[in-house]
């Protein structure tokens, strides 16, 4: 009877110092970056809340909620 032993040996599982202070410094810089990008977007999202509630309130600029039209050259105002 030939009896194998096939199973797989267990690999050197020793962690690298070096890779993982390496790995951990480079998440760090994409956290930073991240989270940058993420309050650039709400700084756009709040300023562009704020033109929207100051260009839909009436009595703005135009007086009495008239909105801001612009007339065509092309339309004859006589008909």
């Amino acid at each position: 009877m030939n009896a194998r032993n096939e199973f797989k040996k267990p690999s050197d599982r020793r962690l690298d110092a070096r890779l993982v202070l390496a790995a951990a410094q480079l998440q760090a810089q994409v956290d930073l970056l991240v989270a940058r990008w993420l309050q650039r977007r709400a700084a756009n999202v709040e300023a562009a809340q704020r033109l929207f509630k100051s260009a839909t309130k009436p009595g703005g600029e135009f007086g009495f909620g008239v909105g801001r039209v612009i007339s065509s050259p092309r339309w004859d105002e006589s008909r």
